[in-house]
């Protein structure tokens, strides 16, 4: 390897390292369900999709948000939007379009990714938006991720960026920080925020209830953890159920690139009137993509298909959005979207 290569490679793990945990997969649940894989798209020769953040509405349409490179081959990741038209044959995906890039200078200016989208009203400067996004800001290449906050009066944009970003900041630049959230409309005043921390270890899946309807009083609650839960998790709620999908590894992880990566999305559920605080423990595991049931040895970043506030459609289903890779050298250009789709009509009546 030479050292242009050995340069990327190291920009590489510090870029993606986010998705990494050391959680092991709970396997103590037999009654598991074998999902529906289904190939969603991809950017093209030279580009990588991950982190979706998918939204279906009334008519039928799914919204994607994505991380993906502007230059093929080139590694600095911005927001993407591939918009999903429902069709005989499922869903057609037109071209992703750019809508929200690193800023030119300030503390995201280097990279930002993991968008996540809700519908939530919240005033601005005299201004009445319909529409938020939580996402990953970097202002430099080995660490110090911070949660940023963009708004817009339409989920295709215009998207602006709120001047009091970051909206979840970390003050120490040696470290990881914070990133990779998502989050649940609780109501007309706040949402439930869920993101990576690196603050306390061993605690790295946390959430809080954020007042966010105007932008100048915001009230940040108490930050709050799921024992044992994977830091790279994605929540949504139903009328019954929190669902929970999770990138996780096995004990017989390959430890070739790329390691930061896991090899299992896992989706978890426990009742909506428990503790959502429980620990990963006491979830129960309805299914996983895994290398067997991908075909691919990488299945990392997963989301979980909502409506426009986080929560489920239907009770019938879960579909997963996940990525992909192979591994060696060309993993990162293999990074393509997937679903597994996780047929519950039955499921849940052998409780």
């Amino acid at each position: 390897m030479n050292n242009k290569n050995i340069f990327i490679y190291f920009v590489l793990v510090i870029l993606f390292f986010g998705c990494k945990n050391n959680e092991s997969i709970n396997n103590s649940n037999l009654k598991t369900i074998v999902p529906q894989i289904q190939y969603e798209f991809g950017g093209g020769a030279g580009l990588y999709n991950y982190a979706p953040s998918v939204i279906e509405d009334k008519y039928k349409t799914r919204y994607a948000f994505v991380c993906q490179n502007k230059n093929p081959f080139e590694i600095i990741d911005y927001v993407y939007l591939f918009k999903g038209i429902p069709t005989t044959n499922g869903y057609k995906w037109q071209p992703g379009i750019r809508i929200v890039d690193p800023s030119e200078e300030g503390w995201d200016h280097i990279h930002i990714c993991d968008p996540d989208v809700r519908e939530f009203t919240t005033n601005y400067k005299g201004e009445t938006y319909n529409w938020i996004m939580t996402y990953l800001g970097v202002d430099q290449w080995h660490n110090h991720n911070q949660i940023g906050l963009a708004m817009s009066k339409t989920i295709e944009g215009p998207w602006i960026k709120y001047d009091g970003n970051p909206l979840i900041s970390y003050a120490d630049t040696t470290k990881w920080g914070v990133g990779q959230s998502t989050s649940i409309v609780l109501d007309s005043t706040s949402i439930r925020l869920f993101y990576h921390s690196t603050l306390k270890p061993g605690k790295s899946f946390v959430f809080r209830d954020i007042k966010l309807d105007n932008l100048n009083d915001i009230v940040l609650g108490e930050e709050k953890y799921i024992p044992g839960m994977s830091a790279n998790s994605y929540p949504a709620m139903s009328e019954n159920y929190i669902f929970i999908a999770s990138e996780e590894r096995k004990a017989d992880y390959e430890k070739i690139i790329p390691t930061w990566v896991g090899n299992y999305s896992t989706l978890r559920y426990i009742k909506r009137n428990e503790d959502i605080s429980l620990p990963v423990e006491e979830w129960t595991e309805i299914g996983h993509v895994g290398p067997d049931q991908s075909g691919f040895p990488r299945n990392h970043n997963p989301g979980i298909l909502t409506d426009s506030k986080g929560y489920m459609l239907t009770e019938d289903e879960v579909i997963m959005y996940f990525t992909t890779a192979v591994t060696g050298e060309d993993w990162l250009w293999s990074y393509d979207l997937y679903s597994a789709r996780f047929d519950l009509k039955n499921y849940f009546n052998h409780e």
